[in-house]
């Protein structure tokens, strides 16, 4: 460990003289004994300016032992709150960006699945060359794809036709001064307002690391799963449903069940379902009643599921759905390759074209 920091944002707490405690929860905090208070000043000696020859030569200056020094140091490794600075973020990064990405480096570290194989630096360098598109309705899309720029994300462009309605404001996403505005450039300002770095103009569907699909239009479900399929573009449908908002599924390359897949198991339990869903394309487009409450937390499992992809890991809707109703509760449902759906076959025909 060249330059060891500790992770910042840890609340450093006296429990008596001699023993700090550092984090508030009681099952993650972490306890440090010191054998005398001047000994807790190595801390401020691990924020990544230093080798770990110059942290021992400043806390002897000090007055602290070297021995405590390596067993301080020793413990706070183990406990997985001292990393190398290197680890944390990205080397290049500017400052302002630097100091957004502080908590989101902070939590990457800390997570449970967190480790040698894949450092916070590591899946903040992925996310920035990630290219996510975000389609569909504004009131999803806006705070969708301003929390993705938020969390590193650089780039981010968006696909949101007509224009923004009151129903379209949600915190963290189009504002009242939006309302009667064209939605497309509303939500890219939502954008660039949270991270003015990132990149939100139109890109080529081969150049996509990803698309989500922020609500539901009238393409009919099956043409809308080829034309993944034929690009083997991974995507994510974010839907609003009855005052429940649905996350999922999330289609990989290949290897899940796409939309037309979700379609033919609805038929399969609905024998009326081609007639409904024949009405709803062509119905006119209305907003869907959704509590502000639920449409947030729908959000943010959303965003979750898209890091999670582009982090190197496993979304929980990859082959499922996750429901979240008007209180708050979360059903999450399996859906198999539908038997009759072709997008198996498809996918394993055709090379993927899309960038990562």
């Amino acid at each position: 460990m060249d330059r060891p920091t500790l992770l910042p944002h840890l609340r450093p707490l006296w429990r008596d003289r001699t023993t700090l405690q550092l984090g508030t929860d009681p099952e993650r905090a972490i306890i440090v004994e010191f054998t005398q208070p001047v000994s807790a000043r190595i801390l401020g000696l691990l924020n990544g300016a230093r080798t770990e020859r110059a942290i021992f030569t400043d806390a002897a200056a000090l007055g602290v032992p070297t021995a405590e020094v390596a067993a301080v140091l020793a413990a706070l490794r183990q406990a997985g709150v001292l990393i190398d600075s290197r680890a944390l973020l990205p080397p290049g990064v500017p400052q302002p960006r630097r100091g957004r990405l502080a908590a989101e480096a902070t939590a990457l570290a800390a997570r449970p699945d967190a480790g040698a194989a894949s450092t916070p630096a590591h899946a903040l360098r992925r996310r920035a060359l990630s290219r996510v598109l975000v389609t569909g309705q504004a009131r999803l899309a806006a705070p969708i794809a301003a929390t993705l720029a938020a969390a590193g994300v650089g780039h981010v462009p968006t696909r949101v036709p007509g224009t923004v309605s009151g129903d379209d404001v949600v915190p963290g996403g189009l504002s009242v001064a939006d309302v009667g505005r064209p939605a497309g450039e509303a939500v890219r300002e939502v954008v660039t307002r949270v991270a003015p770095e990132v990149h939100v103009t139109p890109l080529r569907p081969d150049d996509l690391t990803l698309v989500v699909r922020a609500g539901s239009d009238a393409t009919p479900a099956a043409l809308v799963a080829r034309a993944y399929a034929r690009r083997r573009l991974p995507h994510l449908a974010v839907a609003v449903r009855d005052g429940a908002v649905v996350v999922g599924p999330f289609v990989p390359p290949a290897g899940s069940p796409c939309l037309a897949c979700l379609d033919l198991h609805r038929l399969d339990r609905d024998p009326a379902w081609p007639t409904l869903a024949a009405q709803l394309a062509t119905a006119p487009p209305t907003g869907q009643a959704c509590a502000a409450t639920t449409t947030l937390i729908g959000v943010g499992h959303a965003v979750a599921e898209i890091l999670a992809y582009l982090d190197g890991g496993s979304p929980r809707t990859r082959g499922a759905t996750i429901e979240i109703d008007g209180a708050g509760g979360e059903r999450r449902r399996s859906w198999p390759p539908h038997p009759t759906c072709d997008c198996r076959r498809v996918r394993r025909s055709l090379p993927r074209t899309g960038k990562n």
